[in-house]
């Protein structure tokens, strides 16, 4: 994240920040306060997975290395700069003074509509000059667990057939790097993107090369079908 916000002459420095998708622990929050200097950090998610056991490890790893001040807030101590808000849609927020958005790994779990939403969301909201970074991750997540797995093996499948294999606690929206683009680039200004591109002598290729892509994705070339690892820094107009 510092790399590609200094490739664009954005520091963190005295920024406020808003991530999607708290995870189980704040170790991005801390990163961003600690190592990037942000002033705070607003955490959201739709459920609430912190866990203070782990919270506490952290607190105490950090405090070997930094001078820490905590606050309790709600069940647990975190650092006083960043707040918690759990079973909390970003949507119902007031974003007039932030900086930066930034998700990690988040965006794929999340449905095609709520995406729309939240991006139009953060277009009324936002300031003008604000921006947000998404690490997406657009591969199948069962094949890194299961390496005879093709990256791309889900898109073999058409909707309804995937609704039926995936569950609410690994729901995947499968959507590929231009439908990401198209919906990112209504209200915002695309200021980087990175991806994976195509290695036709890779064994990732040959693996994609045996699947039956479903029709719903035919109008993808190769290159964007298999687009992975999806970096994007985006501009409010």
């Amino acid at each position: 994240m510092v790399r590609i916000l200094q490739n664009s002459n954005v520091n963190l420095k005295g920024l406020k920040i808003v991530e999607l998708g708290s995870g189980w622990s704040p170790i991005l929050p801390y990163q961003l306060i600690f190592e990037g200097n942000a002033k705070s950090v607003d955490s959201y998610d739709i459920n609430e997975h912190y866990n203070a056991k782990e919270i506490k490890q952290l607190n105490d790893y950090y405090s070997k290395h930094h001078t820490i001040d905590l606050e309790s807030k709600g069940n647990y101590k975190t650092h006083k700069s960043l707040t918690y808000l759990p079973k909390t849609s970003i949507c119902e927020c007031k974003l007039d003074n932030i900086d930066l958005v930034v998700s990690r790994f988040v965006l794929e779990h999340v449905p095609v509509k709520n995406i729309i939403e939240m991006h139009k969301f953060f277009n009324s909201t936002l300031r003008k000059g604000s921006y947000i970074l998404h690490l997406i991750s657009p591969n199948d997540h069962r094949s890194y667990s299961d390496s005879s797995l093709s990256l791309q093996d889900f898109l073999k499948y058409s909707q309804e057939e995937w609704d039926d294999i995936q569950t609410k606690f690994d729901y995947h929206n499968r959507l590929r790097l231009p439908q990401y683009l198209e919906i990112f680039m209504i209200d915002f200004e695309i200021i980087s993107l990175e991806h994976s591109t195509l290695n036709t002598n890779s064994e990732a290729y040959q693996k994609f090369r045996e699947l039956a892509i479903h029709e719903d994705f035919s109008k993808f070339n190769e290159e964007e079908l298999m687009a992975g690892s999806i970096n994007i820094l985006l501009k409010k107009k």
